[in-house]
């Protein structure tokens, strides 16, 4: 008779990290709980033997990807949460790698944030709506982060530039308008590669969505999240300033203050115009006058004096 395998502490804080996102490679689990790999495989394979867990292979070179049975769900204490269809589409796993890298860097620098599956739990309440070609349809994004307590949570959107260029812009409008509305503070764009970041930063520029409400980055590398310092202002993060108030500075209670009169300028003096005098009527030109000008005219002119005709004889 095998003895029924009960998972740790250590292998449950490794499921509901997994289980939270949905699809997930292994290395982005090692980096974002800074976890050896050998730790981190040691707690798949204990998930996997109770029967919470299933795997499949990846790329090569980039290991293999995990996710949570619906025994894993509600053993990780994740209720509410929709376990994953086995096996996940390879789209769906394309999709879920991207997304894992950049909860990884949340995770890593210690930052307060949900998954998409974790706010579908609350759908009305964190769903945007956004135009479609069959009208409207409501979106989530794949993580959102709180950067401040006080402040909206940023949605982090994982593009990997598959749609097609008027649904993205769509799309753009949409977190545009949620940003407006105050729902979202900000929106990020994690990008597969350089080439679909001048994409997306080109649409959303067309729908007037610009820093500081709007970023897209590529995605960074295993070695630059590790690198990243927990927990401290990154260039790699998107900031989200707030405005803060005026504060006027406190006067000495003990000095009175005293409000000088405001002198009132005197009314400028009426300035009189003198309008000119009408002038006289023309004088009618006389008949040697007009001869003259006629004469004048014709000489500037190069007109050769009109010769008297002769007149006709019988």
């Amino acid at each position: 008779m095998s003895r029924q395998v009960v998972p740790g502490p250590g292998a449950i804080r490794v499921g509901r990290f997994i289980g939270r996102l949905g699809v997930v490679s292994i290395p982005a689990v090692e980096v974002g709980l800074d976890l050896d790999q050998r730790v981190v495989r040691r707690h798949v394979a204990k998930l996997e033997a109770a029967g919470w867990l299933a795997r499949a292979p990846w790329v090569w070179g980039e290991g293999s990807v995990v996710w949570l049975t619906g025994a894993g769900i509600e053993g990780a204490g994740l209720g509410g949460v929709r376990p994953i269809k086995s096996p996940p589409a390879p789209t769906i796993i394309h999709h879920g790698v991207l997304v894992g890298w950049s909860a990884a860097r949340l995770e890593h620098r210690g930052r307060l944030w949900k998954s998409g599956r974790e706010l579908a739990v609350e759908h009305e309440r964190w769903a945007i709506r956004a135009r479609c070609e069959r009208g409207h349809t409501e979106l989530l994004p794949d993580l959102a982060v709180w950067l401040k307590a006080s402040a909206p949570p940023v949605a982090v959107i994982a593009e990997s530039g598959g749609r097609r260029e008027d649904r993205q812009k769509m799309i753009l409008e949409g977190w545009r308008d949620a940003v407006v509305s105050g729902r979202y503070g900000a929106v990020r764009y994690d990008c597969s590669s350089q080439s679909v970041t001048h994409w997306i930063s080109r649409l959303a520029k067309k729908v007037r969505l610009t820093s500081p409400a709007f970023v897209a980055a590529m995605q960074l590398s295993a070695e630059e999240i590790v690198a990243l310092p927990p927990a401290a202002a990154s260039v790699n993060e998107l900031p989200v300033t707030e405005p803060q108030p005026s504060v006027p500075a406190a006067l000495p209670r003990h000095e009175p203050v005293q409000i000088a009169p405001v002198p009132v300028p005197k009314p400028p003096h009426a300035v009189q115009m003198q309008l000119p005098e009408p002038s006289s009527a023309p004088k009618p030109e006389t008949p040697d006058a007009a001869a003259e000008r006629e004469r004048l005219y014709r000489e500037i002119r190069g007109i050769p004096e009109p010769t008297p005709r002769r007149r006709w004889r019988r």
